[in-house]
């Protein structure tokens, strides 16, 4: 047996793969669900802390979702950008990017590339000055400190930290878009293998480049949604908000952007903070 070994499916022939996808999405849709209803069951009972836990989990299996519904948006025709696409779904940092992303509203490719080259840095300077302080990734700091009890350094200084700073969030802050976004694509019909067909049909050919703008997005969104309705593959629960967020939330295809790491040191921000200093003067 050999587990995280979604890139197997392009040693699939083409024919297969949609199948093969539908299924993982099927999968993924009744996973997200129920843990989902698991989430509003810990908000209800006040638990919030859980149900930052949970919430945080469930947003990466949607992300996994968005991402095997991007290779269906970019087609098989570059196999080495398939290959990175089935790698991300598979890493915490670009399951992260797609949860940020997918809750904002870019204006064009290039707004989405330029907001997730700054979630992909390892450290970055942040405070009142913009300068002050180094922080680490914020989405793998995000994710570990909802779950881990940390002994963390940081510009000299240590500090014990613990997930109980989560009993203090609001419960309204979940679930989180991606949560609702994946689960409306699938009542929308999307994740069913005509509804990938129908997918790959719209994207097929369309010149996609940093100078998109969101409303050629948006068009192809509105004619998916048509199609996959007149074709009968909405689910019965569907819902009006299912319906907005499939046309207005679905962002971008990204599955040719580039989420792995960017490796930054503490040496450059050091440099970068020291010319701010004396800029100022």
């Amino acid at each position: 047996m050999k587990p995280r070994d979604l890139v197997a499916v392009l040693n699939a022939p083409k024919a297969e793969r949609l199948a093969l996808i539908t299924e993982g999405l099927e999968l993924l849709a009744e996973h997200v669900s129920t843990l989902r209803d698991d989430l509003i069951h810990l908000q209800e009972a006040g638990r919030s802390r859980g149900a930052a836990v949970i919430d945080g989990l469930a947003s990466e299996e949607a992300a996994k979702m968005l991402i095997l519904l991007d290779i269906v948006r970019m087609g098989w025709s570059d196999r080495d950008a398939v290959r990175g696409q089935l790698k991300n779904f598979y890493s915490h940092l670009a399951r992260g990017i797609y949860t940020r992303l997918t809750a904002g509203r870019p204006a064009d490719l290039a707004e989405v590339r330029r907001y997730a080259e700054t979630l992909r840095r390892s450290l970055y300077l942040d405070g009142p000055n913009d300068v002050d302080w180094i922080f680490r990734n914020s989405i793998e700091a995000d994710r570990e400190e909802s779950l881990y009890v940390d002994y963390v350094t940081s510009e000299g200084d240590s500090v014990w930290i613990t997930p109980a700073r989560l009993s203090d969030l609001k419960l309204s802050s979940w679930p989180s878009m991606v949560i609702d976004l994946a689960l409306a694509l699938h009542r929308l019909g999307c994740t069913s293998g005509k509804g990938l067909e129908i997918i790959g049909q719209e994207w097929d050919g369309f010149p996609l480049d940093d100078d998109t703008h969101w409303v050629k997005v948006e068009e192809i969104n509105k004619s998916i949604l048509t199609k996959v309705h007149a074709a009968g593959l909405c689910r019965d629960n569907l819902t009006q908000e299912d319906v907005r967020l499939g046309l207005k939330q679905w962002i971008f295809p990204l599955g040719r952007l580039d989420l792995s790491p960017i490796k930054v040191t503490r040496t450059e921000l050091l440099t970068e903070r020291e010319r701010w200093v004396e800029s100022q003067w």
